[in-house]
């Protein structure tokens, strides 16, 4: 049986050869999108299965060719997606597809009269609905009222770890970091709460997520380090230098309460002076594993060219797009456990 990301990507061509979400009218769409995309030797290779006109002197006649349409996507989204291995070059493909739909073909032809029952004038049209929502409500509308071949498409997306959000008045290609569980991991949920009481840190994460869509990898790490240390030096002591003061401040473990120097835990000399009965020792794991994840995050972002040198050489950490979403997923978890611990902090 084919992989399941195999499987997703035929879908993905199954769904744009409907031309329902994006709509094949000219010669011009896909030589766009491609090149846009970075991807113009692909449409040169497929352009006949790609262009639905075929012209003779001043006669514009279907083209034949064009019944290929999803063999041809299908191919070149195989070549780019290239088995998992060419993430920055697949994204910014499919971002540029996405940045092709018109939003008003994401719902039934009725969408307008659905708008004017939502809406508190007759003549009202999908901008206007919208302008006094905010993305998130917007968002909502979206993914209650759009057709099934727009469903498919982001389903199939999550697939492939990308998702599609909504954000100044246009779609907009996202890494995908929802999970089916009790609490949501959605990008936009995360934003809306460190807008409304870390704004500093709320700017810093949409970064973060646009660096990774636009394929820079060091760029997204160094601001998820950016981010952990943001987030975690609001709750450290006043005068104190040092953000881990605020991690340890915030985490459970125990006897964390009682060690004088967060960096001691660190430095895994937390427990001299105590005097165990047994061969079990306080761990401090949750503070540990953010503090990993922060060395993480420095060795592959932003000193990611302070390598070892041997014999002349340097040797620099290859920090890939795949680091970059384990970073960002890291991270996004780490606020998330932030959020649920300030329920019960004091």
């Amino acid at each position: 049986m084919d992989r399941l990301e195999d499987i997703s990507l035929s879908r993905i061509a199954t769904i744009l050869d409907k031309k329902t979400i994006i709509k094949t009218n000219n010669n011009s769409k896909w030589e766009r999108v491609l090149s846009n995309a970075g991807q113009s030797e692909l449409y040169d290779r497929f352009r006949n299965s790609l262009n639905p006109y075929s012209y003779n002197g001043q006669w514009q006649n279907d083209n034949s060719g064009f019944e290929e349409f999803y063999s041809a996507i299908k191919s070149i989204l195989i070549r780019v997606y290239s088995n998992g291995e060419n993430a920055a070059e697949f994204n910014l493909l499919i971002s540029t597809i996405v940045d092709e739909i018109n939003i008003m073909d994401i719902f039934e032809d009725e969408i307008q009269e659905f708008i004017q029952k939502k809406s508190r004038y007759y003549n009202d049209t999908l901008d206007e609905l919208f302008k006094d929502k905010t993305d998130k409500e917007c968002l909502e509308f979206m993914q209650e009222n759009a057709i099934n071949d727009y469903r498919l498409l982001i389903n199939n997306l999550n697939i492939l770890n990308l998702d599609i959000t909504y954000s100044n008045r246009k779609l907009k290609l996202t890494p995908f970091t929802q999970q089916f569980s009790k609490i949501s991991r959605n990008p936009s949920l995360l934003v809306d709460w460190l807008n409304d009481n870390y704004s500093a840190i709320g700017k810093m994460y949409k970064e973060a997520i646009e660096n990774y869509i636009d394929g820079e990898a060091v760029s997204c790490i160094s601001n998820c380090r950016n981010i952990l240390t943001g987030i975690f030096s609001y709750f450290k002591d006043d005068g104190n230098k040092s953000w881990t003061k605020g991690l340890q401040n915030l985490s459970t473990d125990i006897n964390i309460e009682n060690i004088q120097a967060p960096n001691n835990i660190a430095q895994n000399s937390a427990n001299k002076g105590i005097l165990f009965e047994n061969d079990k020792v306080f761990k401090y794991p949750r503070f540990k594993l953010i503090y990993h994840l922060y060395s993480l995050t420095s060795d592959l972002g932003s000193h990611s060219t302070e390598a070892p040198k041997i014999g002349g050489e340097l040797f620099p950490e290859d920090t890939t797009l795949n680091d970059a979403l384990l970073c960002l997923r890291m991270t996004e978890d780490v606020l998330i456990w932030v959020k649920e611990r300030l329920k019960s902090y004091q």
